[in-house]
């Protein structure tokens, strides 16, 4: 019940009955004191009137009772009592109107209200009303009295002298009237009532169904139904309103269309970028990242799992800041560019957007311009110095034995080969950037292949205290390799493993995986390691890991690894490295069971 007096229709019902109640009320009000100021007003005009003009009449008369009989009679007919009164307030007279109840005289007579006195003193007072008991209650119990209206007029005598004349006259007849409007008043206004409800729920129902519709597609529109509409039924207000809505909802559905399409058009160029966004919200939290931003995020949990992840720690910087914070990230062998800028609501700082770019292509190929210009004019400067250095001692006959004649020609002839050979590393690893390298594979044994590998370097790693390990952990019995050119590749890194490994140390050769799956070798070691910062540099020209190591004939040209890595990228695989400062360094070489010749 309470929850329909909220309701639209409740309320409407409540303020039209409330509205009808008040105004019934002043109403009926005001047409009873109309019909009473109306009845006693003429009552008392006729009646005073009546009481004159018999006054007069009994006055002028010369047969005193006669006169008094007739104005008994014409009281009968206007229903009127009379009581006539001398001037000693002896009674000469009296008549009772028709249908009038018992009337005391004696006390009538007596009554204030009548002001006899007056009367019998010449005046004219006006009639009023008097309460005269019927049952003996009197004037303290109104309802065992009667209710009269009397008036008492002079009446002047042969002496000269003033009696009176009393007349009343019962208002029973008004009230009956004023009951009979009373009861009238309630009938209409059961009517009304009844009217008024139905009337109220009628119109309340026109105008709560459409508010009802409203609502219904209100919801329907909160829960993502942006089709909704009402149906326009009336062009009043509530059909203006309606319309309205549906513009509304139209406009709305529009919108989040618009915003939709602007979401996946946003989307999709985030998926698409190459650089990394991730978005930071108000609480330091990660809203929003692309896939490039998604792969960072993983491979940083996936080294440094206990570590968090550095974008909160510039991201407290940009907030404290508000600036733009840019800084370079490395992680698995790769340089990541960060550039972190705040995102501002007004003029509070709600988040920051971090873009990630990939940049170790880019240093890569500044690290190789620079060192490539540095590399090769050192490794020509040097054996050209010396070229020329000791061609100058033979011309200049410094030498005086053929012994050192003999030593110096020995070491030109070292000196061009080793120029030779750096040349035709260049040309070669010049022609496998280009796609030209030929590849003659063949089926092989992996355990005999793998052994003989080993034993190549047997007396090396043992004149250096090192062990040398074979572990062949594979089901693999074959492979389709070209057996030379896969030589080059493992002799490459195994020299480089020994030479990088101190005494009492161990290098591993491992083949593993099983069958059907890519085929594993592993050239492991306990050396020095590689720094982080070089290991995206390890596959480029000239790198060496030992920056520190003199040039002579125990070094390398530093195009080892490079050729290694087209080597195995033209048998279809991948090699990669894993290294740990001081842990040592660990190279993988993945190769397909079923390599495709090229």
């Amino acid at each position: 019940m309470d929850v329909y007096f909220r309701s639209v229709v409740g309320k409407l019902w409540m303020t039209i009955i409330a509205l009808f109640a008040l105004v019934l009320t002043i109403f009926s009000l005001l047409i009873v004191q109309s019909f009473d100021s109306f009845y006693t007003n003429r009552q008392t005009k006729n009646l005073q009137e009546l009481a004159e003009g018999l006054s007069n009449g009994l006055s002028a008369s010369e047969d005193t009772q006669r006169a008094l009989e007739m104005a008994a009679t014409f009281g009968v007919v206007h229903h009127t009592g009379m009581v006539v009164l001398d001037n000693q307030k002896k009674v000469i007279g009296t008549s009772e109107g028709k249908g009038l109840p018992p009337i005391p005289i004696d006390q009538l007579l007596a009554a204030p209200e009548l002001r006899l006195q007056d009367a019998l003193a010449g005046k004219h007072p006006a009639p009023e009303r008097i309460y005269l008991p019927v049952g003996g209650g009197g004037q303290n119990n109104p309802n065992a009295n009667i209710q009269i209206l009397a008036v008492a007029v002079p009446m002047k005598s042969a002496a000269a002298q003033y009696g009176s004349v009393v007349m009343y006259q019962a208002i029973e007849d008004f009230d009956d009237t004023v009951n009979e409007v009373r009861f009238l008043i309630f009938v209409v206004g059961v009517i009304a009532f009844i009217s008024t409800t139905v009337f109220a729920f009628f119109l309340s129902s026109r105008i709560t169904i459409p508010l009802r519709q409203m609502k219904e597609t209100a919801h329907r529109i909160a829960e993502g139904d942006f089709h909704a509409e009402i149906p326009i039924r009336t062009t009043d207000e509530l059909g203006e309103l309606a319309a309205s809505f549906n513009t509304m909802a139209t406009r709305l559905n529009q919108l989040v269309d618009a915003l939709s399409k602007e979401k996946e058009q946003l989307a999709s160029v985030l998926r698409s970028m190459v650089d990394g966004v991730v978005m930071i919200d108000t609480e330091g939290k990660i809203a929003l990242t692309n896939p490039p931003a998604e792969r960072f995020l993983r491979d940083w949990k996936y080294e440094h799992p206990s570590e968090p992840i550095p974008l909160f720690s510039i991201y407290q910087q940009v907030v404290q800041t508000g600036q733009e914070v840019t800084e370079d990230i490395p992680l698995q062998g790769r340089i990541w560019a960060l550039v972190m800028v705040p995102v501002n609501d007004r003029e509070q700082i709600r988040g920051a957007v971090a873009a990630l770019r990939d940049m170790t292509q880019e240093r890569k190929l500044d690290k190789m311009r620079n060192d490539f210009v540095a590399n090769v004019s050192h490794e020509l400067r040097t054996p050209l110095s010396m070229l020329q250095g000791y061609s100058e001692a033979i011309v200049d006959d410094f030498a005086t034995t053929p012994e050192e004649h003999k030593e110096l020609a020995q070491i030109i002839y070292d000196e061009s080969v080793r120029m030779t050979k750096l040349v035709n590393e260049l040309l070669s690893l010049a022609r496998m950037e280009a796609g030209h390298v030929e590849l003659f594979r063949e089926t092989v044994e992996l355990r005999p292949y793998m052994e003989r590998i080993q034993r190549k370097f047997t007396n090396l790693a043992r004149e250096r205290d090192i062990h040398l390990l074979l572990d062949m952990a594979t089901t693999h019995s074959e492979v389709n390799i070209d057996p030379d050119r896969m030589e080059q590749v493992l002799t490459n890194l195994i020299d480089n493993a020994l030479r990088h490994t101190p005494a009492s140390g161990s290098v591993t050769i491992r083949a593993r995986g099983e069958k059907d799956k890519t085929l594993l070798l592993e050239i492991s070691d306990t050396g020095s390691g590689i720094p982080q910062e070089d290991l995206p540099f390890v596959f480029e020209r000239f790198y060496k890991a030992d920056k520190a190591r003199t040039r002579g004939r125990v070094g390398g040209t530093g195009l080892g690894l490079a050729i290694a890595r087209n080597l195995v990228e033209a048998h279809g695989g991948t090699i990669n490295v894993q290294s740990k400062l001081g842990e040592g360094t660990t190279f993988t070489i993945a190769l397909p069971v079923q390599a495709k010749t090229k």
